[in-house]
């Protein structure tokens, strides 16, 4: 009796080993597979590799791990949208768990959704130094987008130390704050004002000078033209209602130019410096995490 009993605890054991063995070596085996796809930039096949398994239901690899590959794969293929739907299904035991709150701060300021990466990061809690100093790096960068000085200088302030890998965006990052100091931006009223007491003076305001004296000589000459036309045929005369319509035509639309001019050189400035703030704060993580 006793003996039976050991034979089948022995069996029992024998065939449990086996089966752990061979459930390790297929979880390994899907580890490795996904990890070749993953170092060989094959991104699309990580993709639908993943999502394949997840639909099956058999996969080995574990939830949190596979949702983490496929929105760092999407984030590679800059599909911002996507990789958030999977980053932030990633739970705080996962060992990537702060980088995938990075990421979807990065997907999110391409996406220019500066709240959810402020969220991101701001509910993310860190004990090490390194990655805490990251953090108010990022959210100082956030605060520049959302043109908050002086939430730059508070997030700046709480960095404790220099580091190599966002030293010089850092510095960047100073700079653009300030500039936007200092920065003025142009009104588009100015603009439309001084146009209609001076053709043209909109644009030179604009920093558009050519377009200024193109405006200006245009609307002297049809000014001129109405002049002589009420002066020599008078005001019901049909030179000069169409002199003067054709003035008054040209000088509204000056007005209305002067003025789009500003407003497009105002959004083109402000899209050139969140240009550099979004790569400022792109490099350092691209840096840390790879």
């Amino acid at each position: 009796m006793i003996t039976d009993f050991r034979h089948s605890f022995l069996a029992f054991f024998f065939i449990f080993f086996l089966g752990s063995s061979y459930s390790a070596r297929c979880q390994n085996n899907e580890n490795n597979f996904v990890e070749y796809l993953y170092n060989s930039n094959q991104y699309k096949h990580v993709i639908d590799y993943l999502q394949h398994l997840q639909l099956s239901q058999k996969s080995l690899i574990s939830p949190d791990s596979a949702n983490f590959l496929i929105g760092k794969s999407f984030y590679h293929l800059q599909e911002h949208t996507h990789s958030n739907q999977y980053l932030s299904k990633v739970s705080g035991s996962l060992n990537n768990y702060n980088e995938s709150r990075f990421l979807i701060n990065i997907n999110s300021i391409y996406n220019e959704d500066f709240k959810r990466g402020y969220e991101a990061l701001n509910n993310l809690k860190v004990e090490d130094s390194v990655v805490a100093n990251l953090k108010y790096f990022e959210l100082s960068g956030l605060a520049l987008l959302n043109r908050d000085i002086a939430a730059f200088d508070k997030y700046d302030q709480n960095i404790t130390q220099e580091y190599y890998y966002f030293s010089n965006e850092r510095a960047s990052l100073q700079n653009v704050a300030e500039e936007l100091r200092n920065k003025k931006l142009k009104s588009p009223w100015v603009a439309g004002i001084a146009t209609a007491i001076i053709p043209g003076a909109g644009k030179f305001y604009a920093g558009k000078r050519g377009q200024g004296i193109y405006s200006f000589v245009i609307s002297m000459f049809l000014a001129l033209q109405v002049w002589e036309s009420y002066r020599i045929d008078g005001i019901e005369s049909p030179r000069f209602i169409i002199y003067g319509s054709l003035f008054s035509l040209f000088h509204a639309g000056n007005i209305w130019s002067s003025a789009l001019t500003v407003k497009n050189y105002n959004k083109e400035y402000n899209e050139a410096v969140n240009y550099r703030i979004k790569m400022d704060l792109h490099i350092p993580i691209r840096s840390f995490f790879n």
